[in-house]
């Protein structure tokens, strides 16, 4: 199990935008304990990225994971009550907005499933479901409180001998260096008219830009208190915010069904008319949800 220590990359490496290519950046802001980590604007893009970062190594991914894992094996298979609890809600609005848009309700695989919250709402409506992650606890807590195999399994080394009609990534794009690949890969996973669902947080939220402001202003002197903590391991490779993902789906053949921001409480920024104004006009919320299907005349599969 990785163990909460300091980290200290071994390796640094300069990165182009994992969004576009594009080496043309500015600087955006130094964090960490030392301020020893960069984030990068894109002039192309405008996404925020981590370059240099550490290189992407075991090493890295035991650091920058090593809580995670350890909550995974402290989890206890009897508590089906952690399945059931309030963000259940939160999923089952999901599925049923999703459910508008995936028509075939087939297969639906969810990558990082974590917990299998998603798993639990989407499951009833769909003829297979399955998860990915990297946590064999964690798998083995779906498998037996959700009925739900796992497989232990990066996506992009994933086959599977049937196609999806929906693929659900949520949270989990901005901590791979690669996720050009990554689309490419569901695009050839899905039916057709499959539908992708792509959740990441937005680094332009309102809370974010205030907390950005305060650091240009010299009153706050990182993003975040939390790294202070000198194990502390930039897991977040990127900061997505709308023009950079748009610009990403764009140029990777990928039609876009919906976009918004969201919170917790209304994952579909569709309950009062302020939140309509705010996630779905002004995209200031922290969190944004991306739903889109591969052009026909897109790549080959």
């Amino acid at each position: 199990m990785p163990s909460l220590e300091k980290y200290s990359p071994k390796v640094w490496e300069k990165v182009p935008c994992p969004f576009c290519g594009s080496t043309d950046y500015s600087m955006y802001e130094r964090f960490g304990s030392e301020l020893q980590f960069t984030y990068v604007l894109c002039r192309n893009c405008s996404l925020v990225y981590h370059s240099p970062r550490p290189k992407y190594d075991q090493d890295f991914i035991d650091s920058a994971y090593a809580s995670y894992y350890q909550f995974s094996e402290t989890m206890k298979l009897d508590q089906n009550a952690e399945v059931l609890h309030s963000s259940v809600n939160m999923f089952r609005d999901e599925v049923e907005n999703l459910l508008k848009y995936d028509n075939k309700r087939t297969n639906v695989l969810d990558i990082g499933s974590a917990m299998g919250t998603f798993l639990f709402a989407a499951k009833p409506f769909y003829k297979k479901a399955i998860g990915l992650d990297v946590s064999a606890q964690m798998a083995a807590y779906v498998e037996k409180n959700v009925g739900v195999t796992v497989y232990l399994e990066q996506f992009n080394e994933f086959s599977y001998d049937e196609p999806f009609s929906l693929i659900h990534m949520s949270h989990v794009i901005e901590h791979i260096p690669n996720p050009v690949e990554w689309l490419h890969k569901a695009a050839s996973m899905l039916e057709e008219d499959g539908v992708l669902v792509i959740n990441v947080p937005n680094k332009f939220s309102l809370g974010f830009r205030l907390q950005h402001f305060y650091y240009k202003l010299g009153l706050k002197k990182q993003f975040s208190s939390t790294w202070t903590d000198p194990t502390r391991v930039p897991d977040h490779l990127y900061e997505p915010n709308v023009k950079s993902m748009l610009m990403l789906l764009k140029a990777n053949h990928f039609d876009v069904l919906d976009y918004f921001t969201y919170s917790r409480k209304d994952p579909v920024s569709k309950r009062s008319i302020l939140s309509r104004l705010s996630n779905r006009f002004l995209h200031l919320g922290s969190n944004l949800s991306f739903i889109v299907r591969p052009q026909k005349s897109g790549p080959v599969k």
